[in-house]
């Protein structure tokens, strides 16, 4: 049943909730397992806004808008499942149509009026999430919010569990939805038991520093912090992101970093998983005074840690609780996630956000592609305190252009 969402202050209000699945029901016992990698990506939650001009969705109606996620959602009806634990206390999805959530909104603003700010982290606002529990069985693992702009544009953003797939699988089931919206015929292939395997020859057996495991949370899927994390975001061209972080804490930290990035020998057809590179940078030099020329010759010596990690996300049966953003600095590339390829009416976003909830407290740093060609946008999660000396760094390197408090 829909129900009217409490209004905030802010230009986004009329929060209105309802429900949509696939169209066909799925077999009786169908359930979903999720890998020792899924599992370590519990606490995180992929947040992603999709901002379309007035004259690419103006006449674009939320029925349709529903009836083409129903197409989707019949290809991959195990993500509008619901979550259950075994005996053991393992999680798995249990395949029982309950649906993805879908909120509608109103924004006060046109869409050239909010593109307007230069930190697009407020883009966060058009995002409806809520965290998975406590009480698992009635937790969606997506929300989906349609915000329409007074203008007549409309912004979609996604709050996707990271349990079932990373941004790259995001990024696909979108657009999977915007080429059923323009009437295409999609198909949506299987996951073998193979390509759910972590192969790396490289592998060194060792403990994964890129993940931290943190006190069991219970049934209410939110990572633990002990610093209160501030977000902001910019458009860049290039970057030494992690050396002004290393300046604005002084010696000797960060010392090891994680990276995380789209696997190059990624799976295609591209599919919803967990499959993006995640991988350690250790060095024994003092990066706030390095060259750029070394800090970026140790970052190409990164080492794949997933078939660590899906080995420990596996642990007591998948019953231990991970943090892997920010449980050390964390840089996630998103360059080559395709988000300006969901065109509707043959017309790309005007923007794209996406960022991750749950982080650590060491931070994270996302770098992904802009409207304008060739430029990035770079979105910084540290702790509040951290924050503004971060900026002025970055101000000092020419990074960013806008004023320090007001300087």
């Amino acid at each position: 049943m829909p129900r009217l969402q409490e209004e905030g202050s802010g230009p986004v209000h009329g929060f209105w909730m309802s429900t949509v699945g696939s169209a066909r029901p799925t077999e009786t016992g169908t359930v979903h397992q999720p890998t020792g990698l899924d599992l370590a990506m519990k606490l995180h939650y992929i947040k992603s806004v999709y901002i379309y001009s007035a004259e690419t969705t103006r006449d674009l109606t939320v029925m349709h808008v529903k009836e083409t996620f129903f197409t989707v959602l019949d290809q991959i009806s195990w993500i509008t499942g619901r979550l259950r634990r075994r005996d053991s206390g393992r999680p798995f999805i249990k395949c029982n149509d309950c649906g993805t959530r879908v909120v509608e909104s109103q924004c006060d603003l046109t869409v050239d009026e909010w593109l307007c700010a230069p930190d697009r982290s407020v883009d966060e606002s058009l995002v409806y999430h809520q965290p998975i529990g406590p009480e698992l069985a009635y937790s969606p693992l997506i929300y989906i919010q349609m915000t329409r702009f007074k203008c007549g544009g409309l912004a979609i953003g996604f709050s996707w569990a990271h349990i079932i797939g990373d941004p790259h699988s995001l990024s696909h089931f979108f657009n999977l939805w915007t080429r059923a919206l323009a009437g295409e015929q999609i198909y949506f292939p299987k996951t073998s038991d193979l390509e759910r395997c972590f192969q790396n020859p490289n592998s060194t057996g060792k403990e994964p520093v890129s993940i931290k495991r943190v006190d069991p949370v219970g049934d209410l899927w939110v990572a633990p912090s002990n610093s209160k994390m501030t977000t902001y975001s910019f458009n860049i061209l290039s970057g030494i992101i992690w050396k002004c972080i290393a300046k604005s804490r002084g010696e000797p930290e960060p010392v090891t970093i994680t990276i995380i990035r789209s696997d190059p020998n990624g799976l295609k057809p591209r599919v919803v998983r967990n499959s993006q590179m995640i991988s350690s940078v250790h060095v024994d030099f003092s990066v706030a005074e390095a060259k750029l020329e070394e800090i970026v010759k140790a970052i190409g010596k990164a080492t794949d840690e997933r078939s660590e990690i899906n080995k420990i996300g596996e642990s007591d049966d998948g019953a231990l609780d991970f943090v892997v953003y920010g449980a050390k600095l964390t840089f996630v590339d998103m360059s080559e996630v395709g988000f300006y390829d969901a065109k509707v009416k043959d017309t790309s976003p005007r923007s794209v956000y996406c960022n991750v909830q749950g982080i650590g407290d060491d931070g994270e740093v996302v770098v992904l592609p802009a409207a304008v060609e060739e430029e990035m946008v770079v979105t910084v999660t540290l702790p509040e305190d951290e924050i503004e000396k971060v900026k002025w760094e970055l101000k000092k390197c020419g990074l960013i252009k806008a004023l320090i408090n007001g300087e």
